[in-house]
């Protein structure tokens, strides 16, 4: 169809003037902008490479986000960055007190310390009783050919004693222990028998026949006991002491012939 039968338009010959004008300079409108915006984001992606480039490794703790903004743009900011450090919290509560260590070695000696005052001496206590006297003695006599006789005494033990001297017999002295008659003297009370003596008279008749034995205490007493002896011809010669022991006089200072 020829134009000129179409349908005509409502504008008049100067609207249409000013409507292809205004279209002309969007257009050109359009291609300034699209221009302009191609080396602004050339120039932004150079920018962008070039600081990757120089920007040394772990030299910057801070990263740039990944975050996108709505409309799909990164977002500017930092948003790995570190501030400052804080101040120091409260100290905490102490806890439990931990296993013993082993021991430690032994340190060295310290110096000797100056010497204490000497405590004084204790008084001395009561002296004790006597004890027994260590008295030892002997004696003899020999008024026969068969026979001789002696008396002894050992820490307060009196003996009598026998040895038959016949060429035919041992030879042997022979004791008895005399502390073990009647009345033998008791240490405690008349003292400890300490010296003795013994003698024998056996021809004609007398009184008080027989081998007398006589000791002294230590407190001074005299006691005496008589013996007999037997020696027949096939027997060795012995003594027989019956007791008891006999308290005699006892000598003191001043006696004479009393």
């Amino acid at each position: 169809m020829s134009p000129e039968f179409g349908a005509r338009s409502p504008l008049g010959p100067l609207a249409r003037d000013r409507f292809t004008k205004a279209a002309t300079m969007a257009s050109l409108a359009l291609v300034l902008a699209t221009g302009l915006a191609a080396p602004a984001a050339a120039a932004a992606r150079d920018m962008s490479s070039h600081s990757h480039a120089t920007t040394p490794r772990g030299g910057d703790k801070c990263k740039p986000t990944h975050h996108k903004s709505r409309a799909g743009q990164p977002m500017g900011g930092h948003g790995d960055c570190k501030g400052p450090t804080g101040p120091t919290g409260p100290k905490g509560a102490t806890g439990a007190t931990g296993p013993t260590g082993p021991q430690g070695p032994t340190g060295p000696t310290g110096p000797m310390g100056m010497p204490g005052t000497p405590g004084q001496n204790g008084q001395t206590g009561a002296t004790g009783p006597t004890g027994p006297a260590s008295c030892v003695e002997i004696d003899g006599f020999q008024d026969q050919q068969v026979y001789e006789v002696r008396g002894a005494v050992n820490n307060g033990v009196t003996y009598a004693g026998i040895r038959d001297v016949r060429p035919s017999k041992d030879h042997t002295m022979r004791w008895t222990d005399l502390s073990t008659l009647d009345e033998y003297p008791d240490p405690a009370t008349s003292g400890t028998a300490c010296g003795v003596s013994i003698n024998e008279h056996s021809q004609g008749n007398q009184d008080l026949a027989g081998i007398k034995i006589d000791i002294i205490t230590t407190a001074g007493l005299v006691f005496e006991t008589i013996c007999t002896e037997d020696h027949v011809a096939n027997t060795v010669a012995t003594l027989t002491c019956p007791g008891p022991w006999v308290p005699l006089n006892s000598p003191s200072p001043g006696d004479l012939n009393e």
